[in-house]
Formats: structure tokens, C-alpha cells, sequence
């Protein structure tokens, strides 16, 4: 029997649970509501049961569907977010960001500067080190960025659980809520305590910002600003799969790592930097700020699209190829490694039948096709 919807409730997709195979495929409602879905509580491995059907969820990660399912759920909460408090997470979430920036500048800045000239890699390694700290705040404490959101939220629209004007509203919010957060941090946790005014701060403080606003093109600024959201959203993807605070953090460094040694550009980062170097006489204007941050947005979003589209097609894969339709769903996102770990002969009988369950109803999906098509 389909599940009615009550007025208020959190919804998930159903396109997720049909494909999982964990949802009947005639459906008139786009959209099933989340009381059909419930925890055990169970002292054993915690279970997810959903339409009779019980599907682990493994202590230490999340993958494919499940995964997908889990920020689908973070989308839709977002958009039932007031106004005001999307701005105050935004704020949030720029403060944070401002802090860590605060840190990254008095590690890498703190190298004097005829070391920075001859091995210009360690300032940036310095910087990297700390900066992730940023996103764990965010990420286990609370608040939220533009560019993260651009990857949760353009999946919550692949999958049809969000709407599109909604999003947009929640994106300009927390894009004024990043930057006033990131100014007001520089102005009294960096300027107003005069944390680099001396050197060799206040030379590497004015370099960073002058750097980034006359030293690249806006086709460069905008090339580099494709890397470094697909490398944020992917720790953003990596802080949803992992299910404990320790991997949350392991998970959530490298990638963010990653795109600060290599000199790629972050919008909101760059809020913060290029705001401190101003305060700090940089040889810069505001009107070469906004020209970085008119590159690096839309860079940033065009690496999370290609992040959240990427996940939803692993997981959604119609193959236009003529000769290859009619295939079963084949593997998931993530779907390998935990296909590998459930070889094993010395699993438990029941994830055996469950897998069995899986495969066969994914078969029938494909069966299946031409009577779903009239649902969308």
C-alpha cells in the first residue's frame, strides 16, 4: 500500500527508493514521506527498514543510494529553513571560515619572506594545513556555504524533491551572509587586533589579496575556481558518508587539503583575504574584488554541478546507447566497495538473501520501465 503524505512532514524522493529497488515502481505521488522509514533500536549494527524491507546502514560509512538518500533529506531541510535562520547559518558559517583563514594566514604569512620567495610551496602547505578547520566546524558544529550548497541542493533538484526558486533564494541569502561574515571577521579579529602588522605578515597579507584580484585573467580565475569547489563538495560528500566524528574529520581534511596547496580559488575564501588585505593596504580596489568573486562563483559552481551531477548519474544511469538499453541498473555510486566487502563468505546469512532481494528487484525495475515512465 502507498504511504499518504501529512502536511509538514520531511519527504524523500522516490525516484532513490524505486532504483534501490526498495520502493514499488507504480506510484502516482512523486515524493514519499519519511515516517515510512524508521531506525532500529537494536543494539546490533543499525538497520534501515523501509517498505518491510531492511537494508543495513554500516557504522563507518555511507554509499550510493543510501548516500544520495541522506543529502537529499539535508536539501529539503534546508529549503524548510526560514529566511532568517538561513542567514544566520550563513553568518555562521563565514565567521568560521574567516577563523581558520585568521590561522592559515599567521602560519603561512609567519615564514620570512626570503624563505616564501625561494620555496613558495611552504607558505601554501602552511596555509592548507590549518584552513581545513573551516569546514569541520561547519560540518559538525553547524552553518553553511554558497558553494557546498550549490552541490547539495543542485541534487535535491535532480532528484525532484526541492524546488528550483526556493534553492535560488536560499543561495543569494547565504552569498550576502557568507560575505558580511567574512568582512566583520577581518575587520575585528584581524584589523582591529592588528594581528599582521608587522612583518613579514603584512607583506604576505597584501600579496594574497593583490595576487588574487590583478594577477589572473577572469578565464583563469574561473578555470581554478572548477577544481576547488568539486574538491569541497567532495569533502562535503566524504562528511556525509562517514557515520562517526573521527572519520568526519579525517575525511573532510584531505580534500580541502588538497585545493589550498594547489592555489586553486574559493569565493568565500577569498572573501575573507581579499577583505583582509584591503583593511591591510593592499594595492587592490573593492571593484577588483567583486571582479574575482564574478569568476570564482561561477567557477565554484560549475565544480559542484559536476560533483552532484556525477553522483546522481551513478546512481540514475539511463544508457542512450541503442543496443545497451534493457541493462539492470548495474553498480552504484560507491556501489564496489561495498559489493567487495559483502563477498566475503563469512557474511551473515541474511545480508546474503538481502543482496539477492537487491539484485532481483533491481532486474524487475528494467521490466518495469515503460509502466514507471508515466509517474515523472
Amino acid at each position: 500500500m502507498v504511504p499518504t503524505l501529512k502536511r509538514g512532514e520531511p519527504r524523500l524522493s522516490r525516484r532513490i527508493l524505486i532504483r534501490s529497488g526498495l520502493f514499488p515502481s507504480r506510484c502516482p505521488s512523486p515524493l514519499v514521506s519519511m515516517s515510512t522509514i524508521k531506525y532500529s533500536a537494536s543494539p546490533l549494527p543499525p538497520v534501515r527498514i523501509v517498505q518491510g524491507m531492511v537494508l543495513n546502514v554500516r557504522d563507518e560509512m555511507l554509499s550510493g543510494l543510501l548516500l544520495e538518500d541522506a543529502i537529499v533529506h539535508n536539501a529539503i531541510h534546508k529549503m524548510q529553513n526560514p529566511i532568517d535562520k538561513m542567514f544566520f547559518l550563513g553568518f555562521i558559517a563565514g565567521i568560521w571560515l574567516g577563523l581558520a583563514g585568521i590561522a592559515a594566514t599567521m602560519v603561512a604569512g609567519g615564514i620570512p619572506i626570503e624563505v616564501r620567495q625561494q620555496w613558495p610551496t611552504l607558505p601554501k602547505i602552511g596555509s592548507a594545513f590549518f584552513f581545513p578547520f573551516a569546514i569541520h566546524f561547519i560540518t559538525l558544529f553547524g552553518g553553511e556555504l554558497v558553494t557546498g550548497n550549490f552541490m547539495i541542493l543542485s541534487i535535491g533538484i535532480w532528484n525532484r524533491s526541492i524546488p528550483w526558486t526556493r534553492a535560488l533564494v536560499n543561495l543569494v541569502i547565504l552569498w550576502i551572509a557568507n560575505f558580511l561574515a567574512c568582512l566583520t571577521c577581518a575587520v575585528l579579529f584581524s584589523y582591529k587586533t592588528e594581528l599582521f602588522v608587522a612583518e613579514p605578515y603584512l607583506s604576505y597579507v597584501r600579496e594574497v589579496a593583490n595576487t588574487k584580484t590583478n594577477g589572473y585573467s577572469w578565464i583563469n580565475l574561473f578555470l581554478r575556481a572548477i577544481p576547488a569547489n568539486a574538491l569541497v563538495c567532495m569533502a562535503v560528500m566524504f562528511g556525509f558518508a562517514t557515520r562517526d566524528s573521527a572519520g568526519k574529520i579525517m575525511a573532510l581534511w584531505f580534500p580541502v587539503m588538497i585545493f589550498a596547496v594547489s592555489g586553486f580559488e574559493h569565493a568565500v575564501a577569498n572573501m575573507f583575504f581579499i577583505s583582509n588585505g584591503l583593511l591591510y593596504d593592499s594595492p587592490t580596489t573593492i571593484g577588483r574584488l567583486f571582479f574575482n568573486q564574478s569568476a570564482v562563483l561561477l567557477g565554484n559552481f560549475v565544480g559542484a554541478i559536476v560533483i552532484g551531477t556525477t553522483e546522481h548519474a551513478m546512481n540514475h544511469w539511463n544508457s542512450p546507447v541503442p543496443f545497451e538499453r534493457g541493462h539492470a541498473a548495474g553498480t552504484l555510486a560507491a556501489g564496489d566497495v561495498e559489493s567487495t566487502r559483502k563477498a566475503k563468505e563469512d557474511r551473515p546469512t541474511d545480508e546474503k538473501q538481502q543482496m539477492k532481494d537487491l539484485v532481483r528487484t533491481r532486474s524487475r525495475i528494467i521490466v518495469q520501465r515503460k509502466e514507471r515512465s508515466w509517474c515523472w
